[in-house]
């Protein structure tokens, strides 16, 4: 076995080939699976092994030699050798405050975790104080069964639920049992919090969630309520609280938000005095955006809410060069005299681009002139000479280079605005079903690890958001974690949860009359049409 540098090998080997277990074991399969099946899930995998995205790329050693090849569409083999690529479990992030006041003191120790499709964060609080103890991330342990709910939905549909399961439950434990690590405690929390979009709830609970997959969308449990940690293989924590959910689309993840920017104050009761907006003729909308645009606006115990279908565009998934927000990813785009100007995560050689560059370069490609209104890559011509170095082709595809190796090409700004009028389209039905005018909209809420690094101005530039907004626009981060950690703390906050679900009421834009012509008039990268 050859030494490979900052790689740790997985060696294939069956020890008796007649035995009934070698059989098994040898029953033709992917590497994808293999890995699926043995545990080894930091392969990424955004179209869930379907062969379409190109980025499940692994070094094998076998009888062949040392070569590059897809997890997904290459068999796995006795003695081969499976090289994957280092990284860290967890990533330890910065803590962020407290929650003093909030907690009711029942438990000593409590623990909060924000299941996303793409991240998972997990906190640790003092029961009694609401003091952030510590707090870690990592990567989804599913993402080798794909990158968004549709995906895992398939997996399930195709007999993965129990392995989709096992992954995110066992690293949920590892996080804990890091937590405490971190925290120096040796008792576990008697209580976890969970805030997730229903699909994720439902996996997490063991509960398939296929029939989420086809019209009518009908989840099997809505939640926000109490099990056993046990009950679901988790070790690490005591009860377990799932976040309530309102539809297939909607999950825990935005209940939760709802109350952690102030939409709904904890302990109070339906009533005009729950909203922190208390101008009756204002509104809030409150924006998620990731694998999926969630999407809630309202006021006063009153809103409606609805996801799109964005894909997973935003987090890099279905673009060539996408990656997530780690080491080597482009996060910022900018122009200058000199040219087109970027950062890089980490500060080395980039190896690809994040969501939040993909939203600079959008804007920076189209103020610069290299794309036109429709997206579409222009020829320059009578314009400085650096411009045209930017230009090339990519496997004959048109693409414009952001540094010597990555590039965006013409499919990869398709995907973007088809994902960006997602977005903009699910605002304009919300305000169509509101009556409510840019005017009245007062707070502007942008959620999850995406919104929370998004330069507002580009994004409302692309029309991701109507500019009119750009005024009231705020950053509220991890907001599906907050909430989370409120219900954690607080019965209290768990009752405004349950009262949460039952404000909102629930559009389903593939049903909308109005849906289709707002997403084409939503296309274009000009500036939201209302």
């Amino acid at each position: 076995m050859k030494n490979l540098t900052n790689k740790s090998a997985i060696q294939v080997f069956v020890a008796n080939k007649k035995s009934k277990e070698a059989h098994e074991t040898l029953v033709p399969k992917t590497i994808l699976t293999f890995l699926q099946e043995t545990g080894y899930r930091q392969i990424h995998a955004p179209c869930g092994g379907k062969g379409t995205c190109g980025k499940c790329l692994v070094t094998v050693e076998d009888e062949g030699g040392i070569r590059r090849v897809h997890a997904c569409q290459t068999q796995v083999c006795e003695g081969m050798c499976i090289y994957l690529e280092d990284m860290p479990d967890f990533a330890v992030v910065q803590l962020g405050a407290g929650m003093d006041g909030l907690a009711d003191g029942k438990y000593p120790l409590v623990a909060a975790c924000d299941l996303g499709t793409t991240t998972v964060v997990c906190h640790l609080l003092d029961g009694k104080s609401g003091k952030r103890l510590a707090t870690v991330s990592a990567p989804n342990a599913q993402r080798s069964f794909g990158a968004d709910v549709i995906s895992r939905i398939q997996a399930s549909m195709d007999g993965m639920l129990d392995s989709m399961q096992n992954a995110v439950i066992q690293q949920i434990d590892g996080m804990l049992a890091e937590l405490y690590q971190i925290a120096g405690v040796r008792q576990k929390a008697a209580y976890l919090a969970i805030a997730a979009n229903t699909v994720m709830c439902h996996i997490a609970a063991k509960m398939a969630p296929d029939t989420i997959g086809a019209a009518p969308f009908t989840p099997l449990d809505l939640f926000g309520k109490e099990m056993d940690g046990a009950d679901i293989g988790l070790q690490q924590a005591g009860k377990v609280y799932i976040a309530p959910a309102v539809s297939g689309y909607v999950g825990g993840d935005i209940t939760a938000g709802m109350l952690s920017v102030g939409m709904y104050a904890v302990g109070e009761r339906l009533s005009a005095s729950c909203c922190a907006n208390k101008d009756k003729e204002t509104e809030t909308l409150f924006l998620d955006i990731g694998t999926n645009g969630e999407m809630v606006l309202g006021s006063h115990g009153d809103y409606v809410c609805c996801a799109t279908a964005a894909g997973p565009a935003f987090e890099g998934a279905s673009i060539l060069m996408g990656m997530p927000a780690c080491d080597g990813a482009i996060s910022n785009v900018w122009l200058t005299e000199t040219g087109i100007q970027v950062s890089v995560i980490g500060g080395g050689e980039a190896k690809g681009i994040c969501g939040s560059g993909l939203i600079d370069a959008l804007a920076v490609l189209k103020r610069a002139g290299f794309i036109d209104e429709t997206g579409y890559i222009v020829e320059k011509t009578n314009k400085e000479a650096w411009d045209n170095s930017y230009t090339g082709t990519d496997d004959a595809v048109a693409c414009i280079y952001l540094t010597d190796t990555v590039c965006i090409t013409q499919a990869d700004i398709r995907q973007l605005q088809m994902a960006k009028a997602a977005v903009a389209a699910g605002i304009q039905i919300l305000l169509k079903e509101r009556g409510t005018s840019l005017e009245q909209v007062g707070d502007l809420a942008l959620a999850g690890g995406f919104g929370s690094f998004i330069d507002r101005k580009n994004a409302a530039e692309i029309g991701l958001f109507p500019k009119e907004l750009l005024s009231v626009a705020r950053v509220v981060g991890n907001a599906a974690g907050q909430g989370a950690a409120a219900a954690a703390l607080s019965a209290q906050a768990r009752e405004s949860l349950a009262d949460i679900q039952k404000s909102l009421h629930y559009i389903e834009l593939s049903q909308h009359p109005l849906f289709f012509d707002e997403y084409i008039a939503q296309m274009n990268l000009t500036e939201i049409r209302t």
